[in-house]
C-alpha cells in the first residue's frame, strides 16, 4: 500500500499563515493588556456622600469621623475588610467622590514587615496593571536623629489613578511611625 502525500496550494498555505498570525496577535494582545483600575466598593467617581452613608450599615462598616477641610469633605471609615487595614478615608469635593485612601499597618510589624507588605502590593499591582511608575524614593534621609523614608509608585488608566506609598519615620526602633497607604484617585 502506497501512501500518497499531498501538498496544499500556495494560496492555502499563505491564508492559513495569515489566519494563524492574526489569532496569535489577538491572544498576545489580550494577555498583555492590563486590567482596568476599578474603584472599590462598586463606587464611581462623582458619587455623593449620601451613597457611601447609605452603604455603611448594610456593608458592615461605620463612618467614624466627618471633616471639612479646604472645600473637601473627608469621611473616615472603619470596619472594611482587608489584611492589616487600619482605616479608610473617602474624599469628596462639591459632594462628588474624588479619592479613596486605604491606610495599612500592624503593630506587630517592624520595618521589614512594612517593606514586605508594600513590596507584595507593588508586585501584585505591577502584575495586574502593568509596571508602575516610581514617583518618589527617598531612602533614609536623616534630620538629626530622625530617619525618614518615603517610597511611592503610581499606576493609571483613563478612568483612575492608583498610588501606593510607604512612609517611615523613626527615632530608633522604639519610636517609629510606619504606614502603607493606597490611594485611588479620579484622573
Amino acid at each position: 500500500m502506497k501512501i500518497e502525500s499531498r501538498t496544499l496550494p500556495k494560496k492555502s498555505v499563505s491564508f492559513l499563515s495569515i489566519f494563524f498570525f492574526i489569532i496569535l496577535s489577538f491572544l498576545v494582545e489580550a494577555r498583555a493588556k492590563p486590567h482596568e483600575i476599578k474603584i472599590p466598593l462598586g463606587l464611581a467617581w462623582g458619587d455623593g456622600v449620601e451613597k457611601l452613608e447609605a452603604m455603611a450599615r448594610p456593608g458592615g462598616f461605620s463612618i467614624t469621623q466627618r471633616q471639612e477641610i479646604s472645600n473637601k469633605i473627608i469621611l473616615t471609615v472603619h470596619g472594611l475588610l482587608g489584611t492589616a487595614l487600619q482605616e479608610s478615608l473617602f474624599f469628596f469635593q462639591n459632594n462628588a467622590l474624588i479619592e479613596i485612601e486605604y491606610r495599612y499597618g500592624d503593630s506587630s510589624w517592624k520595618g521589614p514587615g512594612y517593606q514586605e507588605f508594600f513590596d507584595a502590593f507593588r508586585r501584585m499591582y505591577d502584575t495586574k496593571y502593568g509596571s508602575g511608575t516610581q514617583l518618589i524614593d527617598m531612602s533614609s534621609t536623616r534630620q538629626k536623629d530622625l530617619v525618614i523614608s518615603l517610597t511611592g509608585y503610581q499606576w493609571s488608566d483613563p478612568s483612575s489613578i492608583l498610588d501606593l506609598y510607604y512612609y517611615s519615620a523613626a527615632l530608633g526602633e522604639e519610636h517609629s511611625y510606619r504606614l502603607v497607604s493606597l490611594h485611588y484617585k479620579a484622573p
